[in-house]
C-alpha cells in the first residue's frame, strides 16, 4: 500500500497547489485593489487631520502674539507718563501664563534699560540679539521675537516693539514670554487627537515648545534628522519615517517660525492593518478549504487504484504475474498493461541474470590477472639490487656488506605480498612498524640508488641533514616509497643520457618528515597527471600503474599526503609528506 500512498499523496499536492495558485491570484488581486484603496483614504484622512491641527494651532499662536503685541504698543502710547506705565503693567501684564514674565523700556536716546519687574537681563545680552539690532532700525510697527534666553532660571523669549517718533524709533518696549508656562507656547497648539503631537520651531529649528498632550518625554521626542530635512522645504510637506509620519508647515506667521505635526504610523494606518488582517484570514480559511478539496478529489482519482493493488496483492504466484481482468474499464486497461509489462520484465531478468553471471567470471579472471601483475612489478624491485649485487662479485667488485644488503633485499622480496595484504586492509598498516634510525635509513636507500644507476650515465644525488631524529614507520615500505618514486625518475631522464638527473632530498619539522624527489626528465601533461595513482595506470610499456597506487594506499593508512608538479619535457617534482607520531 506504500506505493498506493504515495501516488494518492502527489495527485492530492497536485490538485492541493493548483487550487491555492488560482485562489491566492485572485485573493491577491482584491487584497491588493482594496489595500491601495485603504492606504490612500488612511493618508487622506491623516492630511485632513494635520492640516486642521496646524491650521488652528496658527491661529491660535497668531491671535496669542497680536493681544501681546497690542499689550506693548499700547505701553508705548503713553512714553513720558511713568505713573500710569508702572501701574498698568504691575495689574495686569506681568502674569506668567497669560502674560509676560518680565518689561523693559529701552531708551535710544540716553542708550538706557529700564525694568519694570525683578526678572532681569544684562543689557548687553539684549544688544548682542540680533532682532533687537532690527528693531533699531525698524520704520514701523513691526514685532519682533528673540531666541530662547534664560532669564531667573525660567527660558524664555522676548517680544520687542519700537515706539516711534516721527517716523524714527525712539525707544523699545519689550517683555519675556516663558517657554514653559505660557499659554502661548503649551497651550495653543491643538492637535487633531492624542496620537498627534505639534512642535514650535523656531529660525534655526530649535524645538521651542510641543503641544499638550498627555504623553511621555520618549513619545515627544523628534530626531534632529527629521527637523533638518523639514527645514529644507519651502512649502507644506508630508515626510515619513519607519515610525513616524510628519507634517511640515515653514510660515507659521512669525518671522523664521515653523510648525511641525508628528503622527505615529501605527495610528495613521491602523485601518490598513485591519483590512491585511482580515484578508490573512480568509487566505487561512481558504488554504484549509483547497486542502480538504485537493484531499476529496486524489480519492476520487486513486480509487481505481486500490482495485488494482488489491490484486497484486491476492497474486500468491512467485513467476510471472498474470491478473484477472476484472473492475472498471480504467482497471482493466491498467492489467492489459501490467500483464504486458510483467511479461517482458520475467523475460529481461532471466537474460541480465546470465549477462551478470558471465561479467562476473570475466571480472575475477582479470581481477586475478591484475593481482599477479602487480605481485610480479613488486619483487622485481628487490631483485634488481640482487642481480647487481651478483654481477659486480662475478667481475670480482663486490664485497660482503654489498651480499648483506642482497640478502636483506630478498628477505624484503619475500615480505612484499604480506605488505600487499596489509596495505588492502588500513586497520593492519602499522603491524610493521617501529622506531626508525633514519640514518641507517639513508645509507640503505644510497646504496639501492647506486645499484639502481650501475653501468646508467644518469647523474643521482641523495641530500640529508646531519643529525635526523628517529622516525616511527616501516622501514621496508618507506623504502619501498621513496626507492619506487627513485627508479620512475630515473626511467623518465633516461632519453636524456648524461645530461639526466635525479634529486632526492630528505628534510624534516617538528610536524612530518618530507622526501622530495626531482628530475629533469619528460615531465607529464595535465592529462596525465589528473590520472596518476589510478590503479593500472601507467606511461609505461612495461608497467602496469601499480606503484603509485600502493604508495597512496600507504600514505592513506598513515595521514600523509603524496604532492606531484610537472611540466612537460622539464620535469618532475614529488613532494612525500608523512606525519610524525607516538606508537598507538
Amino acid at each position: 500500500m506504500k506505493p498506493l500512498r504515495e501516488l494518492r499523496k502527489s495527485y492530492f499536492f497536485q490538485i492541493t497547489f493548483i487550487i491555492i495558485i488560482i485562489l491566492a491570484l485572485v485573493i491577491s488581486s482584491l487584497a491588493f485593489s482594496a489595500d491601495r484603496v485603504t492606504v490612500s483614504r488612511a493618508e487622506e484622512l491623516a492630511k485632513e487631520q494635520f492640516d486642521y491641527a496646524i491650521d488652528d494651532s496658527i491661529e491660535n499662536v497668531e491671535s496669542q502674539l497680536g493681544k501681546l503685541y497690542e499689550d506693548l504698543v499700547y505701553l508705548g502710547a503713553y512714553v513720558g507718563n511713568e505713573p500710569w506705565i508702572e501701574e498698568r503693567i504691575r495689574t495686569g501684564y506681568l502674569n506668567q501664563r497669560t502674560s509676560f514674565t518680565s518689561i523693559f523700556y529701552y531708551d535710544v536716546n540716553q542708550d538706557s534699560f529700564k525694568w519694570y519687574s525683578e526678572r532681569q537681563v544684562a543689557s548687553s545680552v539684549l544688544k548682542r540679539d540680533p532682532k533687537f539690532t532690527e528693531v533699531l532700525t525698524a520704520s514701523g510697527k513691526e514685532l519682533y521675537m528673540s531666541d530662547p534666553v534664560m532669564i531667573s532660571g525660567d527660558m524664555g523669549t522676548f517680544l520687542y516693539v519700537p515706539v516711534i517718533e516721527e517716523n524714527r524709533p525712539i525707544g523699545i518696549f519689550g517683555g519675556s514670554i516663558s517657554v514653559l508656562n505660557s499659554d502661548l507656547y503649551r497651550r495653543s497648539l491643538e492637535s487633531a487627537n492624542d496620537d498627534m503631537i505639534l512642535y514650535l520651531l523656531d529660525e534655526q529649528g530649535e524645538v521651542l515648545t510641543t503641544s499638550f498632550n498627555l504623553v511621555t518625554d520618549a513619545e515627544r521626542r523628534i530626531s534632529r534628522e527629521v527637523i533638518d530635512e523639514a527645514l529644507n522645504r519651502s512649502e507644506r510637506t508630508i515626510l515619513s519615517t519607519d515610525e513616524d509620519t510628519v507634517m511640515f508647515e515653514p510660515d507659521a506667521r512669525v518671522s523664521g517660525w515653523s510648525m511641525l505635526a508628528k503622527h505615529q504610523n501605527d495610528s495613521v494606518y491602523e485601518t490598513v492593518y485591519d483590512t491585511r488582517w482580515q484578508y490573512l484570514m480568509i487566505a487561512l480559511v481558504t488554504f484549509f478549504l483547497s486542502i480538504l478539496v485537493g484531499l476529496l478529489l486524489s480519492r476520487t482519482l486513486t480509487n481505481p487504484l486500490v482495485e488494482l493493488v488489491n490484486q497484486i496483492k491476492q497474486q500468491q504466484s512467485l513467476g510471472t504475474i498474470s491478473l484477472e481482468r476484472t473492475g472498471s474499464k480504467e482497471v482493466e486497461t491498467l492489467l492489459d498493461t501490467y500483464n504486458d509489462y510483467a511479461q517482458r520484465m520475467e523475460t529481461s531478468r532471466r537474460e541480465q541474470l546470465s549477462q551478470q553471471q558471465l561479467i562476473l567470471h570475466q571480472e575475477k579472471l582479470a581481477s586475478l590477472g591484475q593481482l599477479a601483475a602487480g605481485i610480479a612489478h613488486e619483487i622485481r624491485n628487490p631483485l634488481t639490487p640482487v642481480h647487481i649485487t651478483l654481477q659486480m662479485v662475478r667481475e670480482g667488485q663486490g664485497s660482503s656488506d654489498m651480499v648483506d644488503v642482497a640478502i636483506k633485499e630478498l628477505e624484503r622480496a619475500n615480505d612484499l605480498i604480506s605488505t600487499m595484504l596489509t596495505l588492502a586492509k588500513p586497520d593492519q598498516a602499522g603491524k610493521n612498524e617501529d622506531w626508525i634510525n633514519m640514518l641507517d635509513f639513508a645509507k640503505r636507500l644510497e646504496f639501492l640508488m647506486d645499484a639502481e644507476c650501475y653501468k646508467r650515465p644518469t647523474k643521482w644525488e641523495l641530500l640529508v641533514p646531519n643529525d635526523m631524529p628517529p622516525f616511527y614507520a616501516s622501514f621496508d615500505m618507506l623504502v619501498q616509497i621513496i626507492y619506487n618514486l627513485f627508479k620512475n625518475a630515473v626511467d623518465a631522464v633516461e632519453s636524456k643520457g648524461a645530461e639526466g638527473s635525479v634529486v632526492v632530498t630528505v628534510l624534516f619539522t617538528e610536524q612530518e618528515y618530507r622526501f622530495l624527489i626531482e628530475d629533469n626528465g619528460i615531465g607529464m601533461s595535465e592529462e596525465q597527471l589528473k590520472t596518476v595513482g589510478s590503479a593500472f595506470n601507467t606511461t609505461k610499456e612495461s608497467g602496469n600503474g601499480l606503484g603509485i597506487y600502493m604508495i597512496q594506499e600507504y600514505l592513506k593508512s598513515v595521514n600523509g599526503a603524496m604532492e606531484i608538479d610537472s611540466v612537460m619535457n622539464k620535469g618532475t617534482a614529488i613532494l612525500i609528506k608523512i606525519p610524525r607520531r607516538q606508537p598507538s
